[in-house]
């Protein structure tokens, strides 16, 4: 079962990446060039939170089942901890895509309250960028660990 939310998790996280360069590229060109906002964009932004959404359900899953693990393995939790392997996974993961997935939520609402296309746009590329980047540190700091 864990192997099988892994290649969820991973095979979401690769969609997600697919996605957020697609918005991201659009929302740059939508303000430089100050396009309109459609409801292509709209959709595209939603898919954006979406994918992190389903992310945050797998990941919760895969911290459930580490804990049990560590649980399971007569490891105190402050003994699990001192290794950075796993406190990187329950702790710097976590919070890092916590964040991120909050920085799309509020730019979500932000951008539903301004009226200017051209701010849309750029709200867009502020919040979704900096989530996007959020999440690529955590990514490539996985990849380290």
């Amino acid at each position: 079962m864990y192997d099988f939310v892994i290649l969820v998790h991973y095979l979401l996280s690769s969609i997600f990446f697919i996605v957020a360069l697609i918005m991201i590229t659009w929302a740059i060109i939508g303000w430089a060039q100050g396009k309109q906002y459609k409801p292509a964009f709209k959709r595209l932004s939603f898919f954006f939170t979406l994918f992190l959404y389903l992310e945050l359900l797998t990941g919760i899953f895969l911290y459930i089942y580490l804990k049990y693990e560590i649980h399971t393995s007569g490891m105190s939790l402050e003994q699990a901890v001192r290794q950075s392997n796993i406190k990187f996974w329950v702790i710097e993961h976590v919070s890092l895509m916590l964040f991120a997935l909050l920085l799309s939520q509020i730019g979500m609402l932000f951008i539903k309250q301004i009226t200017s296309d051209r701010k849309k746009f750029r709200a867009a590329t502020f919040y979704f960028g900096i989530s996007f980047i959020v999440v690529l540190i955590s990514g490539i700091m996985a990849l380290f660990r």
